[in-house]
């Protein structure tokens, strides 16, 4: 059936249709012909070509690194053998020009063994996200800035193998039946796939979601002034001293980042169980080969997914049967993991966890609202239950110029009725817009962190309980003056 999307593709492959022999001049002057291949035909002779050559050894090699040498091997024999036997020439997609054999036998190797037109953005650590809207639709994420990506796929049926790539490791295939999966790398990157069938152009799509392979340390996002020494100073006590928060924001906020930083200032000592779908947090700590904190991880399913039982909300009961000190899912989003998360906190366990929301009331509220959806407590005994467990609300955003701040750090108050009080202690002030006097694009957003407020007493009581000295803390125990200056690493 012809459909928008297929109609297109045909007419590109007309365009891009041309003979199938081009002439080079040979050593002695004359003119030599030159065997033409589209790039899918070289891949698939590639592919053969290996098939043939591969020994015994190769087939039963298990070490999967020294196998995907020897398939760089294979494709650069490949190469060699048909460039210098046959004048192989193999012609760029959408192109009339040929590759040269080194960048022939870096595309082949790319898409053999790697990942097409994007690989170069999957190796880039400063592409924090991949996002394939069609096969010639790509764009990344670098700095918190969207950029057109330079390569594209050839058409469909290259962008849907390359995401069979993406999403080997997972169980669930990307078919008309499951149009949608979320998955999780070899590399242990993020991916969501979405089938063609449900594209009005017929075009599958993906989204990938990397993380800094680099463990980013407090001093990193204080010298990106993500946030200030003192603002750190408080954002450690908060772990230390088992004061349960939740970090909120929008999607690519940088709300795991945060998370996984302070969950790192919690005594090694303290269990901690965390759940997520997939895992990103990497919390293990090692001293001469040996993990040294008690913390152990469990990766989810999704709600729909009948095959097994582990839901975040069902791993979250089971949670509680294993003596944590901490449990963190990883994303508040169904009712009944806000009410799991609850009643951990009502059964003398403290949590953390990230949930999309935009300020500190408004995360207080979806709380809410996400709990009476399933229980049947008035909603005043409900919101002070939520209170009492939550005690602090940090906010986390992406800038308009790509930077990601703590924009609001905020005690949780008791409740008067149904009205949330919040305590904000720091909160980050925009002050003015730096633009390029051309374009007009945003390059820098120019504001300060602020202190607007002081530790209640009861969390000033909760943290001296806690073993940490007040002089550690006391510059939060006063009311806020205009002199104060926030520090930062330069």
């Amino acid at each position: 059936m012809l459909n928008i999307g297929k109609i297109r593709e045909l007419q590109e492959r007309h365009i891009n249709e041309h003979s199938a022999a081009v002439y080079s001049e040979s050593d002695d002057g004359s003119q030599a012909v030159n065997t033409l291949l589209s790039f899918e035909e070289a891949v698939k002779n590639c592919q053969n070509y290996i098939a043939n050559k591969a020994s015994a050894n190769f087939r039963e090699e298990r070490d999967e690194s020294l196998k995907l040498k020897l398939v760089r091997d294979y494709i650069n024999d490949f190469v060699d053998d048909r460039m210098n036997e046959g004048r192989l020439c193999v012609q760029r997609p959408r192109s009339r020009e040929a590759y040269s054999w080194d960048e022939l036998k870096i595309a082949l190797i790319n898409e053999i063994t790697n990942y097409g037109p994007i690989t170069r953005a999957v190796e880039d650590e400063t592409v924090d996200e991949i996002r394939g809207n069609s096969p010639k639709s790509i764009f990344i994420e670098s700095g918190g800035k969207t950029l057109p990506w330079d390569n594209t796929f050839q058409d469909t049926e290259h962008m849907e193998r390359i995401i069979s790539k993406l999403i080997s490791t997972s169980k669930v295939r990307l078919t008309p039946k499951n149009p949608m999966v979320n998955a999780r790398m070899a590399e242990g990157y993020r991916v969501n796939a979405t089938h063609s069938s449900i594209s009005p152009y017929n075009e599958p799509a993906f989204v990938l979601r990397k993380f800094s392979k680099k463990k980013i340390t407090p001093g990193d996002m204080i010298g990106s002034r993500s946030f200030s020494r003192n603002m750190y100073t408080l954002l450690s006590i908060i772990p230390k001293a088992d004061l349960s928060w939740i970090t909120v924001g929008g999607t690519g906020s940088g709300k795991t980042t945060l998370n996984e930083l302070l969950v790192r200032e919690i005594d090694p000592l303290q269990r901690v169980i965390t759940i997520e779908n997939p895992s990103e947090l990497r919390l293990r700590k090692y001293e001469r080969g040996k993990i040294i904190n008690d913390v152990l991880q469990y990766e989810s399913v999704s709600d729909d997914d009948d095959a097994s039982p582990a839901t975040i909300e069902n791993l979250l009961i089971n949670a509680m049967r294993q003596s944590p000190h901490w449990i963190g899912p990883g994303e508040l989003r169904t009712p009944g993991e806000f009410a799991t998360a609850l009643r951990a906190a009502q059964t003398g366990h403290f949590f953390f966890s990230t949930l999309h929301a935009e300020g500190d009331e408004k995360a207080i509220d979806r709380f809410l609202t996400s709990y009476l959806m399933i229980s049947r407590e008035p909603a005043e005994l409900a919101l002070r239950n939520i209170c009492s467990a939550l005690k602090f609300v940090i906010f986390q955003e992406k800038l308009a110029d790509g930077s990601r701040k703590v924009t609001s750090i905020s005690e949780v108050l008791k409740p008067e009725g149904l009205s949330v009080k919040i305590n904000q202690i720091y909160k980050f002030e925009c002050l003015d817009v730096i633009e390029d006097p051309e374009t007009l694009k945003v390059l820098s957003v120019v504001g300060r962190h602020k202190r607007v407020g002081a530790l209640s007493e009861p969390i000033q009581q909760a943290i001296l309980k806690a073993g940490i000295k007040k002089d550690r803390f006391s510059f939060l125990t006063g009311p806020p003056n205009e002199s104060e200056a926030e520090e930062y690493i330069e």
